[in-house]
């Protein structure tokens, strides 16, 4: 049995912590602790690919990677509202590190960055299908299958980029 939330729940967003789960209390937490990775993984790359915008020049290569960095906090919004869904709390951000200091790889070039970039986004997809699969509630699926074809349009921009600058 899967975590299940019903769509009454959902649209009143009054949910008992009893009711939401079938299973035991570990499952719950290990659920919730997945959710606070993805929104803190969220909030990381959005940052992320703000930065790796002011390494580009090319305007429309930059706006690509703006509207990815504006999806990563779209899906990290997302998972906020899952969070409070199953938690009644609104998380708050427990890493804010200095990006300077987590990506600070001059030896990286920006084809380097792309690549690891898309490696992220894919194994993203894979990370939140394994999350969807918890859950038995459509909406809360929806929402997340909604990150996961986001982070696959995301994957084939930074694709696009990647295949652009390699030449």
């Amino acid at each position: 049995m899967y975590p299940y939330i019903c769509k009454q729940d959902l649209e009143n967003e009054e949910i008992e912590k009893k009711d939401i789960f079938d299973r035991d209390d570990d499952f719950r937490e290990d659920i919730i602790d997945a959710i606070e990775d993805a929104i803190e993984d969220q909030y990381e790359k959005s940052r992320y690919y703000e930065r790796l915008y002011n390494k580009i020049t090319n305007e429309k290569d930059r706006g690509i990677l703006r509207r990815i960095s504006l999806d990563e906090l779209k899906f990290k919004k997302i998972f906020d509202k899952i969070y409070k869904l199953l938690t009644g709390k609104n998380y708050v951000i427990k890493n804010d590190v200095d990006l300077d200091d987590l990506y600070d790889d001059d030896d990286d070039t920006l084809l380097e960055e792309l690549y690891d970039s898309i490696e992220d986004q894919l194994e993203s997809v894979d990370f939140y299908r394994m999350l969807m699969s918890m859950f038995k509630d459509l909406p809360i699926r929806d929402l997340i299958y909604e990150v996961i074809v986001g982070k696959q349009r995301n994957a084939q921009n930074l694709s696009n980029l990647y295949n652009k600058y390699k030449k």
